[in-house]
């Protein structure tokens, strides 16, 4: 390449050159920044402190935290209890009674639909499974990701507890500390935790409401430390680490355990999948091998018997390659 037009330019040109070139470089980097909502300290990493930034008072956080948390006991039974804490998990940004008049609209907008294709009593099953059964299936997923990502920061989390306890900092700052330097969904539990504290509640029943929300074994181990080294003394500090060295360790048994298992549920998923497979195949090359039949009384049974047939073997399947530990 030829630099010969280097030369021909005056020292000063050069400095000018740069300048403009760092200079526009700065703003776009700052108009990124302004444009994401990332600039320098502005930016906070969850939900809690985002509100606290914006001057939100205290009771309109812990309201929009606690919107949808269940007031029953994580050991209360029932499908209205199991649907209210599968809402309560995924966090999402609508309320309880909103969500259910979306649903109950989402299916009958599906059931005037599918009506005018199929029989009255097919329209309403189809109107049950895809307006209530596929959102539940879809939020169950939620929650089961939201409460899967905070057992993966709860050992990070438990690990700034404790240098925090061992250079003498007291609870409620190391509380304070993960709360706003954390991501969601550890951060916002944490920030309840300390506003509860600050409020004036037990450390102990903090912690067991915590414990309560959440619903994990790994939640409820420390919500049984906390409390047992409340009530008898000794170094939390110690205990935390312990017990996020624990938790750390049961995270990669559990993803060895889910690798090794992979072909298994590989396989059960093929399994399900092959009848409808098979069925879609040959009606697509021979439409009257079923067609020819469809008017047979026994016809409608054995095919609703079949359907649930394969139904149960999904979940057998499932059941086999699921490992709890």
């Amino acid at each position: 390449m030829n630099f010969g037009f280097l030369r021909s330019m005056l020292p000063l040109e050069v400095v000018i050159y740069l300048m403009i070139f760092f200079g526009a470089l700065l703003a776009f980097e700052g108009f990124r920044q302004v444009v994401g909502n990332h600039a320098g300290e502005i930016r906070q990493k969850n939900r809690r402190m985002r509100m606290i930034a914006q001057g939100v008072d205290e009771a309109r956080i812990a309201e929009v935290l606690f919107r949808n948390h269940s007031t029953h006991s994580a050991r209360t039974k029932g499908p209205v209890e199991s649907f209210h804490r599968t809402v309560a998990h995924a966090n999402l940004p609508i309320g309880m009674r909103a969500l259910l008049a979306s649903l109950i609209s989402f299916a009958v907008i599906i059931f005037v639909a599918a009506s005018q294709f199929v029989p009255v009593p097919a329209a309403a099953v189809t109107a049950l499974l895809l307006g209530f059964g596929l959102p539940y299936a879809i939020l169950d997923r939620m929650a089961e990701a939201r409460l899967k990502k905070l057992s993966e920061q709860l050992p990070d989390a438990l690990d700034m507890m404790a240098r925090g306890l061992r250079v003498g900092h007291p609870l409620n700052v190391t509380l304070r500390r993960v709360a706003r330097d954390m991501p969601d969904p550890i951060g916002s539990e944490f920030g309840i935790i300390e506003d509860r504290i600050r409020h004036g509640v037990d450390l102990v029943t903090a912690f067991g409401e915590f414990a309560d929300r959440i619903d994990r074994e790994d939640v409820h181990y420390l919500s049984v430390c906390v409390g047992i080294q409340h009530g008898t003394g000794g170094n939390l500090g110690r205990v935390l680490l312990v017990l996020s060295r624990v938790i750390r360790d049961r995270l990669i048994m559990y993803k060895k355990i889910h690798a090794l298992s992979s072909e298994g549920r590989l396989s059960g998923m093929i399994l399900t999948m092959m009848p409808f497979m098979m069925v879609g195949t040959i009606y697509k090359s021979s439409p009257g091998f079923f067609l020819d039949v469809q008017d047979h009384p026994i016809f409608v049974p054995i095919a609703i018997l079949i359907c649930i047939l394969i139904v149960l073997q999904g979940i057998i399947l499932k059941r086999l390659t699921k490992f709890d530990f």
